[in-house]
Order: C-alpha cells, then sequence, then structure tokens
C-alpha cells in the first residue's frame, strides 16, 4: 500500500503537467509471485527528461541577464538551475563549476535529452553550459543562454557550430 501511495505522490503531478495528448503513458507489467509487486512500471527518468525539454523551450527568448534565475532573465547556470528545479524537482549547482563538478560524466557521443554540456568560454575552466534538447544525425542541439554578440538570451546551438565544438570540455547526466 505505501508503494501504491508513493507512486500517486510522485506520478500524479507529473501526469497533470503533460500535455492532453501526452497523457498515454507507456508502461509494462512485470510478473511477481507477490500480489503487492503487480504494478506497472513507469520510466520515471524518460518523463523527467521530457519536462525538462519542455520547459526549457518555454523559455527561449528571454534575455541574458547576469546572475538572472528566474524568468525576468537568465544567465546560463541560472537557467539550466531553473529548469531542473522546476520541471524535475532536481537540485543542480547553480554555478558552472558545481555543475562540471557534479552529476555524472558521460562522452558527448551519448548525451541524451536533458543532459547537461558544459564550455569554456570566457575565461580557462568551466564557464558555460547549455542544455541538450536532442542528439541526432544533425549533431547534438541544445538551448542556453547566450550572452555575447548578436545571439543573446535563451537561444538554441548546434555543437556543430565551430565555437561551441572548440570550447567544449564536456557532459554530464544527472540521471
Amino acid at each position: 500500500m505505501k508503494k501504491i501511495i508513493l507512486l500517486c505522490i510522485l506520478i500524479v503531478p507529473l501526469l497533470w503537467a503533460q500535455e492532453p495528448e501526452e497523457n498515454v503513458i507507456s508502461v509494462s507489467v512485470r510478473q511477481s509471485a507477490k500480489a503487492e509487486d503487480d504494478f506497472p512500471e513507469l520510466d520515471i527518468e524518460m518523463l523527467l527528461r521530457r519536462r525538462i525539454v519542455k520547459l526549457a523551450q518555454e523559455y527561449l527568448g528571454v534575455p541574458y541577464k547576469y546572475a538572472g534565475v528566474d524568468p525576468d532573465g537568465f544567465d546560463c547556470s541560472g537557467f539550466v538551475y531553473f529548469i531542473f528545479r522546476e520541471a524535475a524537482g532536481m537540485d543542480v549547482s547553480r554555478s558552472t563549476t558545481g555543475i562540471w563538478n557534479s552529476g555524472k560524466k558521460i562522452a558527448l557521443s551519448q548525451v541524451r535529452s536533458g543532459d547537461v554540456l558544459v564550455f569554456t568560454t570566457v575565461r580557462a575552466g568551466a564557464s558555460h553550459t547549455g542544455i541538450v534538447l536532442e542528439n541526432n544525425s544533425q549533431g547534438v542541439i541544445f538551448i542556453h543562454a547566450a550572452s555575447q554578440g548578436s545571439k543573446t538570451g535563451i537561444i538554441i546551438s548546434n555543437m556543430n557550430e565551430s565555437y561551441y565544438k572548440t570550447r567544449f570540455m564536456g557532459a554530464r547526466s544527472y540521471f
């Protein structure tokens, strides 16, 4: 009974946040001798990754703001911090260095939606970060708060762009 209550507390709010066409969730039932273990297993990780990507895209065009951590304006780590907290209830570091020093190190070829990229841009070491939207045949597409040049605010970029490819430090996963 405790397992069912816990599932309801964790899953129901996630389901309510989904778009109507996304309310269909794939489930699998495992066979068990115990009656209390006979309930669907939900892919919570995939659901959280989708929520992170969806919420991040809702902020496209929001202006860059140094030290910004809310929809009035974001810096790069403030954006990652806000999205993970709001979409998944996850505590990710507020600093790019903290992001670099946490999570699970993964290869760029293995990144998935909701993973985090770290770059060295304005100084040596970790100084920029963004959230992976997808990893497909066109490359790794990510969303981030840019602060330089004509592309500022929350934008989408591709790791194939020479600027990002040459400044990439590594990727982290919090799943």
